[in-house]
């Protein structure tokens, strides 16, 4: 059965975009779902996990090498997830969020390319 969490935000996927969200916006909504993970112990759950997957695929024409695809290739990982895999998927994690933080604010300044 799904979670109230997962239907709210399978909702909020549903909703088109007034505009399509620039790479800024992209990595400031990777960066939240990040933490909604973390901060909830949710990486546990396949369905959570997948959805950040999902957010974070939409990086991909972003510079930000093989890691980023590694990271959604572990969350993509059925369950049970290994205490190996959930320990490196979390400090992998952790590690990207001030990367994306940084490339939001780069990506926000005038004259920076925003369009994916």
């Amino acid at each position: 059965m799904p979670s109230p969490r997962s239907l709210v935000l399978e909702e909020l996927r549903a909703i088109p975009p007034m505009a399509p969200p620039s790479d800024a916006e992209l990595c400031e909504r990777a960066v939240q779902a990040i933490w909604r993970s973390l901060d909830e112990h949710d990486l546990v759950d396949e369905q959570v996990r997948g959805d950040l997957a999902a957010d974070l695929e939409s990086l991909s024409a972003l510079a930000l090498g093989e890691r980023l695809q590694r990271l959604i290739n572990t969350l993509r990982l059925p369950n049970p997830i290994e205490a190996s895999h959930l320990y490196w998927l979390t400090r992998r994690l952790l590690t990207l969020v001030p990367e994306l933080q940084a490339a939001a604010m780069a990506l926000a300044k005038p004259g920076a390319k925003n369009a994916p």
